[in-house]
């Protein structure tokens, strides 16, 4: 009976996906999109705007550009910076009293993937008055939320280009997830301009995150040929340019081709839904505060071990379309071919390969709880074990042996 509810699972959630992503944001790209996209408020009708975003970047002069073009635009400005990494819903709450204090008729959300989700969530909640329990639950008769106009600052969540947000209960630090049609950004400014103060270590962190989307999206039962599409540019883009981001953070270039391929893979994922990378990382983040790029590059290569032969096909196909493989050797070579290239990528950008903080005795409810989401949420190549997942969560454990890192470093 388990099998065939995943199977179930499997079928009606990425319909329900394709449902509420059906309206896509219009996106403007390039450096001076995110001005560009500020001064279109004022033709759109919307005067005053709460814009979003995290102290860090508000307190660093970031987003000072955005600000001073919305007000050079004619447009007022309130402000809401608490946002924090695995945004809670208090905090959400706090931006919703912010937009009917200041008669808010549009949201901007400027910053990385916690800063979208709060900023969507907020929108949504100011014309949906409700829990976050009940938000949980898919409703396709909410009402829409305000207009939201995405920024990225960084090239790695794709929220911009998603209708889903998480968003962390503070008692249980449990992420929910979110998913509403009404929470789909309106326009989106891909900006490299915006992208170039990103440190080494969150550039290298959330470009992982976006090749996790797509390598992802591209193994899901859901799949199709345009999502397929979608995440082949993306990988080709991630390995052509994240190194080249992370060892010259000027190079403008480099951004703009990971800002695309973060929007391609967004794009992808929100269709198909992802994986048991990510249902493993939620609970890292949830345990042990792990970023959820780091979480991801933590263990994706292992992943993509566990689902074993099912996958190599689909894997060679990927290398191939993506230019990462031009040997001509068979499927099952190819395939570890490009897991050792994954492997290879995340030392080479000096990521972290262990959490810190995670215990034998976390183990138990890590793997308890990435098994549910995936099995309640995702269309995954296969349905794995709690062995399985166990010995990919023991892996990261700090006592782990050398030689059980050799994956984790160097590939085979």
């Amino acid at each position: 009976m388990l099998t065939l509810y995943y199977r179930l699972r499997a079928v009606l959630v990425p319909m329900l996906l394709r449902l509420l992503a059906r309206r896509q944001p219009m996106v403007s790209r390039g450096a001076g999109s995110a001005r560009e996209l500020c001064a279109q408020l004022p033709l759109l009708g919307f005067n005053r705007a709460l814009l979003v975003t995290d102290k860090v970047l508000h307190e660093g002069g970031i987003i000072d550009g955005v600000k001073r073009a919305l007000q050079e635009s004619g447009v007022e400005v309130a402000i809401y910076d608490g946002v924090l990494p695995d945004p809670t819903f208090q905090q959400v709450c706090e931006g919703v009293a912010l937009i009917q204090s200041s008669g808010a008729q549009a949201v901007v959300a400027a910053g990385g993937g916690s800063v979208m989700d709060a900023a969507k969530l907020m929108g949504l909640m100011h014309t949906n008055p409700s829990t976050l329990e009940q938000f949980a639950r898919p409703n396709l008769f909410r009402k829409p939320g305000l207009p939201l106009f995405a920024i990225p600052t960084t090239a790695g969540t794709g929220s911009e280009v998603t209708p889903v947000a998480v968003i962390t209960d503070p008692e249980t630090h449990q992420k929910t997830p979110v998913a509403d049609a009404g929470m789909m950004p309106a326009y989106v400014a891909l900006d490299a301009d915006i992208m170039r103060g990103l440190p080494p270590g969150i550039t290298a962190a959330t470009g992982m995150d976006a090749l996790t989307h797509a390598v992802e999206s591209f193994l899901s039962k859901a799949s199709d040929d345009g999502t397929e599409r979608q995440a082949v540019a993306a990988v080709r883009l991630i390995f052509d340019n994240l190194p080249r981001a992370c060892a010259d953070g000027e190079d403008l270039a480099a951004r703009d081709a990971m800002a695309l391929a973060a929007y391609y893979a967004g794009s992808a994922f929100s269709r198909t839904s992802v994986g048991y990378a990510h249902a493993i990382a939620h609970q890292l983040g949830r345990v042990c505060g792990t970023p959820h790029g780091n979480a991801n590059a933590m263990v994706l290569p292992e992943v993509l071990e566990l689902y074993g032969d099912c996958v190599h096909a689909r894997l060679a196909e990927l290398a191939r379309r993506a230019g990462t493989d031009s040997s001509g050797a068979q499927d099952a070579q190819v395939a570890r071919g490009f897991i050792d290239s994954i492997a290879r990528l995340r030392s080479d950008l000096d990521l972290p390969l262990l959490p810190r903080g995670l215990k034998n005795e976390h183990v138990p409810d890590i793997v308890s709880e990435a098994l549910s989401e995936a099995g309640n949420l995702y269309p995954v190549p296969r349905y794995a074990s709690a062995e399985e997942i166990g010995s990919i969560v023991r892996g990261l454990l700090p006592a782990t042996q050398p030689e059980e890192l050799e994956l984790r470093t160097h590939g085979h």
